[in-house]
């Protein structure tokens, strides 16, 4: 019923009901979670969450539980809510899984895969940021966000159970996948783009904006490389569904690693998969990443030009 009454606002105003809406979301989210988890872990569970212990199961699995619920309802949820409001009226969602070529989409799943040695070069790269002594308290103030990070992640890929597994495919794969290429990709640069009317503008924004929310600063630089993959691979297919893909992937990969090293299997953990590859297999994997992406690109933009 609602449907596209915002439709008729400018860009700027759209932008603002975005962040408006994502804020609010986040907000009620996590509200949301702490009462739900009141009954498990009584009144002082806002305490338990501020001052986690991390080495006490019941407060990472209170964690995740936020982690789950603050995805699903702080970005997923307000990214479809603009989209219903901002979209025309009687048309279908642009971009909103409209069916791209199945090749494409495991197309996608290699060019993942195979860019693993160029992402671990982007983190070797950005591990060496460091900033002016006059600005050395945003430093310390960077490095205390990647170690708190660190930390959550450590507690969150600390298992070696399937049923532990499964609910890190869930929530570190599965739901960011779609959850974040709803919001970024399908809201976020798709604005940026009837804002700009610059593709590549809309692409490097939002990527921009996509490494940044996650404030793990070192590890800005691969998260922005991926994002403008994503960002580009929306565009020319017209479909959430290979971002998607390749989102999911790149998560998968980090939990299956993490899995496998923890139980013996692998002898890298996901930190460092795909850091301290050799210069040749670097090269091989540019080289492979250009050309696949290329291929993509011409397969996909062709199939939404014979669609149309």
């Amino acid at each position: 019923m609602l449907r596209g009454i915002y439709n008729q606002l400018n860009n700027f105003n759209k932008f603002i009901l975005l962040i408006t809406l994502v804020l609010s979301f986040l907000i009620f989210s996590l509200l949301l979670g702490i009462l739900v988890l009141v009954p498990f872990l009584g009144t002082g569970v806002i305490n338990l969450l501020a001052n986690p212990d991390y080495s006490d199961p019941a407060v990472v699995t209170a964690m995740k539980v936020i982690q789950i619920i603050n995805m699903a309802g702080g970005l997923l949820l307000p990214a479809l809510i603009y989209t219903w409001l901002c979209s025309p009226k009687n048309t279908e969602n642009r971009g909103f899984f409209k069916s791209v070529s199945p090749f494409a989409v495991v197309l996608t799943f290699i060019l993942i895969i195979i860019s693993q040695p160029v992402i671990g070069l982007a983190s070797e790269i950005n591990s060496h940021l460091s900033l002016p002594k006059a600005l050395a308290f945003i430093e310390e103030w960077m490095k205390s966000k990647e170690d708190l990070g660190a930390q959550i992640t450590e507690a969150f890929f600390s298992t070696t159970s399937t049923s532990g597994l499964l609910l890190n495919i869930f929530m570190v794969a599965i739901l960011p996948a779609f959850a974040e290429e709803i919001l970024f990709r399908g809201a976020l640069a798709r604005l940026f783009k009837d804002w700009t009317k610059n593709v590549h503008l809309a692409v490097f924004l939002s990527a921009f904006i996509f490494a940044a929310i996650h404030m793990q600063f070192y590890g800005f630089l691969p998260r922005f490389l991926l994002g403008t993959a994503l960002g580009y691979l929306f565009f020319w297919s017209g479909s959430l569904w290979l971002p998607v893909a390749a989102h999911f992937t790149n998560n998968f990969l980090s939990v299956m690693v993490e899995f496998l090293f923890r139980k013996g299997i692998m002898h890298t953990n996901a930190d460092n998969f795909g850091l301290n590859s050799s210069t040749w297999v670097i090269a091989i994997s540019m080289v492979c990443v250009t050309g696949l992406l290329y291929y993509i690109y011409k397969l996909t933009v062709t199939q939404k030009d014979v669609s149309q």
